[in-house]
């Protein structure tokens, strides 16, 4: 059972970081009108790392804190709280909720050689979703898990043209090479950030799927079925909360949002 919901409350948006402000973006394109609250945990990220009981407290506090704000959908931005605790949350929470799409869908139709690779924290990978939502869809694709223990982490704290980032990129991306994929999802939200880096190291190769879009257009038909899309004519409001260290959260957030579209404070969740 879901509570009822308005159309003018706003939707909820979290990740670990940064990260799901790749979400936000596409959000804000498809559903202008919309407003947003999103929480970027970035006192306890990254979130690859940990243990799965901490992603669900962790998770837990987060839809709390959200529907204390009474969002009307709660968007997990955050491939890593989806994979643990999305399922777990659905079945404990009356808000409407989205996981954060696998890309599956728009990578198989890419990919001519039904040859993906899937780059994403330890514990996504550990999980095993992509493979197994790839096998559901469709059992003649090959799915390369690939973990990328450091990324999210550099990214956070805003090292996205150093070389310390090159050399992570590149030791990441050496074993999908020589695995011959023509495709790769990026398995969590931070990675968009770096996209460019990736294009660059693996040249023309392999093309990237950001699954931020399929996540977009999903929130998108789940307001539209159940009446909750926002008429209001003017431009969503958009609010950003940060667990720590807003300033390199909201400078981040400038790298994909217009700086004046955007109010930015610290949050306590526990």
């Amino acid at each position: 059972m879901t509570i009822v919901a308005k159309a003018e409350q706003p939707i909820g948006v979290f990740d670990s970081g940064v990260g799901g402000l790749t979400v936000v973006n596409k959000l804000r394109h498809l559903l202008p009108h919309e407003d947003i609250i999103y929480v970027g945990d970035t006192k306890r990220n990254p979130y690859g790392t940990r243990t799965q009981n901490e992603i669900l407290t962790f998770t837990e506090q987060i839809i709390a804190f959200l529907e204390r704000r009474q969002v009307k959908l709660i968007v997990f931005a955050c491939n890593t709280a989806t994979a643990v605790a999305y399922m777990k949350m659905r079945e404990k929470t009356k808000t409407l909720l989205l996981g954060m799409s696998r890309g599956i869908e728009t990578a198989r139709h890419i990919s001519t050689e039904n040859r993906i690779a899937v780059f994403a924290t330890p514990l996504t990978i550990a999980n095993h979703v992509h493979r197994d939502e790839a096998a559901q869809l469709d059992p003649s694709l090959t799915i390369v898990e690939q973990p990328c223990a450091s990324l999210a982490a550099l990214i956070e704290r805003g090292q996205l043209n150093t070389e310390e980032m090159r050399q992570a990129v590149t030791a990441d991306t050496k074993p999908v090479l020589e695995a011959h994929v023509d495709t790769a999802i990026f398995g969590c939200t931070h990675y968009p950030f770096v996209q460019p880096l990736f294009e660059e190291i693996c040249g023309d190769s392999i093309v990237f799927v950001d699954p931020a879009h399929e996540t977009a257009l999903q929130a998108s038909a789940i307001l539209k079925k159940e009446g909750l899309l926002n008429g209001q004519k003017e431009r969503g409001r958009l609010r950003l909360c940060f667990t720590a260290e807003v300033q390199r959260g909201q400078k981040l957030a400038a790298h994909l949002l217009p700086p004046h579209e955007f109010t930015t404070e610290e949050v306590v969740l526990s």
